[in-house]
């Protein structure tokens, strides 16, 4: 991989660089969403002086590298052939949530959306909570829990999981069992993908720089292959 570009210098305020960099990434965000951003920012924070929520110290960085890493997913989170198709009962599992990333930020940007926070960090999960009563937020839930700890039912079925922070492999062996039908795995990744893991296909992956620092970034959204049973 070449090296990232040199990093630009950001705007002033945190809603400035949200504004800017969601129009950099081609996702705009309405006043509302921003400023709901913008209290969520400062929750977390004043959270992470104390809990460690995000391994991004500055407001700066998380900005940039959480909240606007997030909204890349709408880059292929739109109607289109093949792609997720957003609207009323999409249901999301985010895996490994930590603060919300990129789970509820998504929701945040589309209130439509069903999601699930999966966070075994009871610390994490009561940040989650706490943001999440603070900003009024309605169809998200909080699961303390790992995704191999889920038993059948609990539950699910999800149309999407996603996950910015859990290891591939073990997103890939567990979400069959947790995808409805026609449902897909959403991976953000530093690169793109080498190899193809057995078992699921490739629908898109795209390749972008994160806004003011150029960090090189990939989303791949996998399915998994259907078998059907022979006669």
């Amino acid at each position: 991989m070449s090296p990232s570009s040199p990093a630009t210098p950001g705007p002033a305020s945190p809603a400035a660089a949200l504004m800017e960099g969601g129009l950099r990434l081609g996702v705009p965000l309405s006043p509302h969403t921003v400023a709901r951003l913008v209290l969520y920012l400062q929750e977390l924070t004043r959270w992470n002086a104390k809990v460690n929520l995000t391994g991004h110290a500055t407001p700066a960085d998380i900005i940039n590298k959480d909240f606007l890493d997030s909204l890349a997913a709408f880059t292929l989170i739109k109607p289109a052939p093949g792609l997720i198709r957003p609207g009323p009962g999409l249901r999301v599992l985010d895996v490994g949530t930590g603060a919300g990333f990129p789970g509820l930020v998504l929701k945040l940007q589309d209130p439509d959306l069903a999601v699930t926070l999966l966070e075994p960090s009871q610390k994490k999960a009561a940040f989650l909570h706490h943001i999440i009563g603070l900003l009024g937020v309605s169809g998200a839930t909080v699961l303390i829990a790992r995704i191999e700890g889920l038993k059948p039912g609990q539950v699910g079925p999800f149309d999407l999981i996603t996950s910015r922070a859990v290891r591939p492999e073990l997103i890939l062996a567990e979400a069959p069992r947790l995808l409805a039908p026609s449902g897909q795995v959403l991976l953000f990744r530093a690169s793109p993908m080498e190899n193809i893991p057995p078992g699921y296909q490739v629908l898109r992956e795209v390749s972008f720089t994160l806004p003011f620092t150029n960090d090189p970034r990939t989303l791949t959204l996998l399915s998994p292959i259907l078998i059907l049973p022979q006669n």
